[in-house]
């Protein structure tokens, strides 16, 4: 038996085998992610650093509040940077201290709001914190 193939046959030009052409491509999921902090600017960078490390000393019970002085001096740190925002920072830093008293602790901070500029920055803050022993790398 003779088998007869047509001569056009073997004059196409024939493509090579790709796999991967063949193997099913999964799709790259989409993950949600928080903002990268470098790519956060200003006062929105400042608040996301704050209340990390407002986190870390909740979650360690550290009192950074010893002494009046340094209580003051968080309540103006927080009153410069934030405004009446900073309020809630301020009661959350404040109750680990044996004698925390919410109405005092709101009554300081208004007189905080009231002095205006005190000359005393977030970076009181981030020094107290770093100071008792709290990692403020963000």
């Amino acid at each position: 038996m003779k088998l007869r193939f047509e001569v056009e046959i073997w004059l196409v030009e024939r493509r090579k085998f790709n796999l991967d052409k063949w193997l099913k491509k999964q799709k790259p999921q989409k993950k949600v992610q928080e903002p990268a902090t470098d790519e956060m600017k200003g006062p929105v960078r400042i608040q996301h650093e704050v209340e990390v490390i407002t986190r870390r000393i909740e979650n360690s019970r550290l009192d950074l509040t010893c002494n009046y002085q340094d209580w003051l001096k968080l309540g103006f740190s927080f009153a410069d940077e934030f405004g009446p925002a900073g309020r809630s920072y301020f009661q959350r830093i404040s109750k680990f201290h044996p004698e925390y008293d919410p109405s005092k602790c709101d009554e300081q901070y208004d007189k905080c709001l009231k002095r205006g500029k005190s000359g005393i920055s977030i970076k009181t803050f981030f020094a107290a914190a770093r100071d008792a022993g709290v990692n403020i790398r963000v």
